[in-house]
């Protein structure tokens, strides 16, 4: 089953905090996630960003014409620098003469593992210690 960016938006959150992103880089980030391909696809390798810079802008709060002006384009760009500094993304290639950048995405979008959970166990939360994770359980979700 191909997945446009699912698991890579999970690994992007996580890695934007491990990073200590910024919250523009951290957004252009999950944006780029949300916009690549989880697994290889035919010919198209996973973890690649192709969005040009009126795209990126529109990630970051400029609605168009703004996307188009300096101004976004400026924030782009101080969100891309952030996030090739910080080793999150890798420049693959220049943007120019009709190309757009491409970017690859350093962090994980494979599926998870599913693990077999018995039934009668309640969900846990990811509380530390003592903080109501014996008072309080979520009711499983039916659809």
């Amino acid at each position: 089953m191909d997945m446009m960016g699912l698991y890579a938006a999970k690994s992007a959150i996580l890695v934007a905090a491990r990073l200590r992103l910024g919250n523009t880089a951290t957004r252009l980030l999950l944006h780029m996630a949300l916009e690549c391909w989880d697994e290889k696809r035919d010919a198209q390798e996973p973890r690649r960003y192709f969005g040009g810079r009126e795209m990126s802008a529109v990630a970051l709060g400029f609605l168009a014409p703004e996307n188009g002006s300096d101004a976004a384009h400026r924030a782009v760009k101080r969100a891309v620098h952030e996030l090739v500094e910080s080793g999150a993304i890798t420049r693959l290639r220049a943007g120019g003469r009709g190309l757009t950048s491409e970017y690859e995405l350093m962090l994980d979008s494979a599926r998870p593992q599913t693990a077999r959970r018995q039934t009668n166990d309640p969900n846990g939360l990811p509380f530390i210690g003592g903080q109501g994770t014996k008072d309080w359980y979520p009711q499983r979700a039916t659809f």
